[in-house]
């Protein structure tokens, strides 16, 4: 079992928490987005290839929500 958590939570977990910021918000999204890809291209082992198009669809579209919920908090965050 790993030891590190790769996202934080995207909610606060007691009723004292504040809500996260765009930006932490956003920084999650592209970590996500990050090992996704990285799972699907980086590791260069070929499963992406061989995992069929309805996975490689499946996959790319989560990448595509990722990718366009990280667009919106970047201009949530005053980025753009």
């Amino acid at each position: 079992m790993a030891d590190r958590i790769m996202a934080r939570a995207s909610r606060p977990t007691s009723p004292q928490a504040t809500t996260p910021s765009a930006a932490d918000l956003l920084e999650c999204k592209l970590e996500q987005l990050n090992s996704l890809l990285w799972c699907c291209h980086g590791a260069g082992d070929g499963w992406f290839e061989d995992a069929g198009a309805g996975h490689r669809d499946n996959l790319l579209w989560i990448a595509s929500d990722l990718a366009r919920d990280a667009a919106a908090l970047f201009q949530e965050s005053g980025g753009g």
